[in-house]
């Protein structure tokens, strides 16, 4: 297993990842706004093409590097399962998919840029591709909000907690069948983060209860008005 990295609050480093984060969203939203259907047709697959190299690169290097396994590499946390989620609204812009990334890869992506942790490598591709899949969670419901015009269902935000419940419980027997920790629901990632709050099963019901509360917050000052 490799050993997780965080990055520590408030250095040069997680400044620097935070503030590109920001800026290159913000630039590729402005730049997108009021262009040709044509043209926003062109930039969906091309983003949903460049996150696929991403991870595909990323999981060729760890090959490589005879660091990919089982139990850590499989897309399995909250944020690869938001990517790949992403990758496929991207394309085909089917409405509950984009209704988790606004309501779920938002939240994941922006507590991951805050708090970050490498997990899988801690090379200067492995920052890279950590601040560009969370960046672009974040990104693409902005993205598909603003450029194509998308808006959440006004029972979305339960049924997207539904959703998730559902991955939790599965994701919950994968781990202890296998050993592994994905979506931090064995272990608790070593990061230090107001919401981890006791230890196993407690910072889990906390940290759902906290989702809950978000998602619904999200809804009624956000998505409802």
């Amino acid at each position: 297993m490799i050993k997780h990295i965080p990055i520590e609050v408030f250095t040069s480093v997680w400044w620097i990842g935070l503030l590109s984060s920001i800026f290159t969203i913000i630039v590729i939203l402005v730049a997108l706004k009021g262009k040709s259907n044509q043209v926003k047709s062109y930039s969906s697959y091309l983003f949903a093409l460049l996150f696929s190299l991403m991870y595909v690169i990323t999981n060729v290097i760890t090959i490589k590097n005879n660091t990919w396994n089982l139990l850590q590499n499989l897309p399995f946390q909250i944020c690869y399962i938001s990517l790949i989620i992403g990758i496929i609204v991207l394309v085909n812009k089917k409405q509950w998919m984009f209704e988790w990334m606004v309501f779920i890869a938002t939240i994941g992506g922006l507590y991951a840029i805050i708090t970050p942790v490498l997990t899988i490598g801690n090379s200067a591709w492995f920052y890279f591709e950590f601040y560009f899949l969370h960046a672009g969670i974040v990104f693409i419901p902005l993205y598909l909000h603003n450029i194509h015009n998308m808006r959440c269902r006004f029972d979305s935000w339960w049924k997207t907690l539904l959703r998730v419940q559902i991955s939790i419980v599965l994701l919950l027997i994968f781990n202890f069948s296998t050993g592994a920790n994905y979506m931090f629901l064995i272990e608790k990632p070593i990061v230090n983060h107001i919401f981890l709050i006791g230890e196993w099963p407690f910072y889990v019901i906390i940290m759902n209860l906290i989702v809950i509360g978000h998602v619904y917050l999200i809804n009624k000052f956000i998505v409802s008005q």
